[in-house]
């Protein structure tokens, strides 16, 4: 299989990027990676699975890919797939097979051939994705020789079918999995420095292969290229991952403020229980919470309990630990807290002062907006 620089260098020659211009000062490139590690398969796998929510959009001109790259058993080549967000506010879909013979079931989708870095073919859709939702992403095996990606929106159930891509006969099924995030930002739109590389963040969720009969048996992640000094990955026991491009400072002792009731998040009468109740002026110790670097809610009189999701989907502290059910990213365009393990919102079970929370499929609405306070 081609290597990650290479597919890189590649993706960025085909989506019509120059070369760095010596006036700019940086080409950001690919700045956080996972590696899932596979029970081995003879021929590979038939098709394989990927969800992410992207928490933190780059905004205008963002220029930032989120892929699924893998290699095909047999043959070293591989392909790759993923969300975009390009110049302006286009947002797309990006689907590509190294050494790809041709295309065919594309409606809607624009479908080239390219030849830098190797050749092959690449299928993109415009696809107005949404900051906080969950997608899933399917690849999987049509026919004797065509590989078919589609995306489904976990909110609406909405299902579309990007291109099926066809490949020589030798091709086996899917091995390996990389998932990474770049910024493109290239020639004339190259970036002035690391530092001015726009903040995004997206939950990669634990991957599936063979119609969800098999799991990766381990994941590993780490920061790397020119602007590794402002990415952050994070892996879970789950293998629920958190690549991160310039992520803003963690949230400090501050208030959660329900926006539809008015109550703050609170630890009920200093229990382990969360729940709505009174904002309290000042330092009130069971409606403090700070945020760490692995993205964990803290209540802020202890660094020893976090905010996680229990079982029946109730809120409440345990002990800090590395699973991703105590994994919460604020998502600015809704002001909602996802929970990266069930990739659910922080909701009220109802509007009362004194009552549980729970998580609940996130909905954009002003139940599950959490403001920060001060």
């Amino acid at each position: 299989m081609k290597s990650l620089i290479n597919l890189l260098l590649a993706f960025a020659f085909i989506s019509g990027c120059l070369m760095p211009d010596a006036s700019y000062a940086v080409v950001a490139g690919g700045m956080a990676t996972i590696h899932r590690t596979w029970p081995p398969a003879t021929n590979g796998y038939n098709d394989m699975e990927f969800t992410i929510t992207i928490t933190k959009e780059p905004g205008y001109d963002g220029r930032t890919y989120w892929a699924h790259q893998w290699g095909f058993s047999g043959v070293n080549e591989g392909g790759y797939v993923g969300l975009q967000s390009r110049s302006g506010n286009e947002k797309a879909l990006n689907f590509s097979i190294w050494a790809a013979t041709g295309w065919q079931n594309s409606t809607g989708a624009t479908c080239n051939h390219f030849s830098h870095e190797g050749s092959g073919v690449q299928c993109s859709i415009n696809y107005p994705w949404k900051e906080g939702r969950t997608y899933k992403i399917k690849v999987a095996k049509t026919g004797t020789n065509g590989w078919t990606a589609t995306i489904i929106d976990m909110q609406t159930n909405e299902s579309r079918t990007v291109a099926t891509i066809l490949v020589p006969a030798n091709y086996g099924g899917l091995k390996s999995l990389s998932e990474w995030v770049e910024n493109f930002a290239q020639g004339n739109t190259q970036l002035p420095s690391c530092s001015a590389v726009p903040e995004a963040i997206a939950v990669y969720g634990m991957p599936t292969a063979n119609g969800g009969a098999v799991k990766p048996s381990g994941s590993s992640t780490y920061t790397y290229g020119n602007c590794a000094s402002i990415a952050k990955s994070v892996c879970t026991t789950e293998q629920v991952c958190t690549l991160s491009a310039n992520p803003s400072a963690p949230l400090a002792q501050q208030k959660l403020k329900n926006e539809a009731s008015g109550y703050c998040l609170d630890m009920l009468g200093g229990t382990s229980v969360a729940g709505l109740y009174t904002c309290y002026d000042g330092g009130n110790a069971n409606q403090q919470f700070s945020q760490d670097d692995s993205y964990r809610l803290h209540l802020s009189k202890t660094s020893a309990l976090c905010l996680t999701v229990s079982g029946n989907d109730a809120v409440a502290t345990a002990a800090c630990n590395n699973s991703a059910n105590q994994q919460w990213l604020k998502v600015e365009r809704t002001q909602a807290l996802f929970n990266a393990g069930s990739a659910r919102c922080m909701d009220p079970f109802n509007n009362e002062r004194g009552l549980p929370i729970r998580t609940y499929p996130c909905l954009d609405n002003g139940l599950q907006r959490w403001r920060m306070s001060p």
